[in-house]
């Protein structure tokens, strides 16, 4: 999957975070928005290529060549 570079959309990730921390609407939605632009952040800086949820519902991160480069040799 590492043609994705968002199917995680805002609307989603607000739904998730509603569901999991049992916020409403309003306050899901905010913290859906520090989500994405985080998430913006990481993938501008070089750290991400992209974001989906999971068949399992969790979100999940797609590391760039550079990131997978660096951890690879601590495992």
């Amino acid at each position: 999957m590492t043609d994705v570079t968002q199917s995680a959309s805002l609307a989603s990730i607000a739904a998730y975070l509603k569901l999991t921390h049992e916020c409403n609407e309003e306050q899901a939605l905010i913290e859906a928005k520090e989500v994405m632009q985080n998430l913006v952040a990481m993938r501008q800086k070089g750290f991400i290529t992209g974001w989906y949820f999971d068949a399992h519902g969790h979100l999940e991160l797609l590391p760039s060549e550079a990131i997978l480069k660096r951890i690879e040799p601590l495992k």
